[in-house]
């Protein structure tokens, strides 16, 4: 069963969300494992597949984005994506969108990325009641203290 992580910033900013995504793909990147991060559509895609080349000058993350109606090759870690074409990867889905991502429970894990926004906040509030009444395994990370 997916296990589903809420990890809670103190900052308003959509941009502090992008950024601690970029953070959590590197990490997952290291550890050998795929990820794919879901973008609201395909202006978004392309916003977060440039920050993540230019998050840390110092490390290098090979990936792709769904744009031009690109697909990711199977041995691709990384994919950025605005639409349900999640192929090959299996480990992890960071949901950026602000909807309910489609097919999450193909995932090992799922990561909701919540800023002190309110409509990002309204939307958290609604995915999490939806895991918890399926019964998912839930876990906060608060981040605010």
């Amino acid at each position: 069963m997916t296990k589903v992580d809420f990890y809670i910033l103190p900052e308003p900013e959509a941009r502090a969300r992008q950024q601690f995504a970029c953070r959590l793909v590197e990490k997952v990147f290291r550890m050998g494992q795929d990820v794919c991060v879901l973008a609201d559509d395909e202006a978004a895609c392309r916003s977060f597949d440039a920050l993540l080349w230019a998050y840390n000058p110092t490390s290098f993350i090979p990936h792709s984005a769904c744009v031009n109606g690109q697909q990711p090759g199977a041995a691709e870690k990384v994919w950025v994506t605005h639409g349900d074409n999640f192929h090959h990867h299996h480990h992890l889905l960071i949901n950026l969108s602000c909807k309910q991502p489609p097919h999450f429970s193909r995932f090992e894990r799922l990561a909701e990325i919540v800023v002190q926004q309110d409509e990002v906040l309204n939307n958290s509030r609604q995915r999490y009641r939806f895991y918890q009444e399926r019964g998912y395994p839930i876990r906060n990370h608060d981040m605010r203290r």
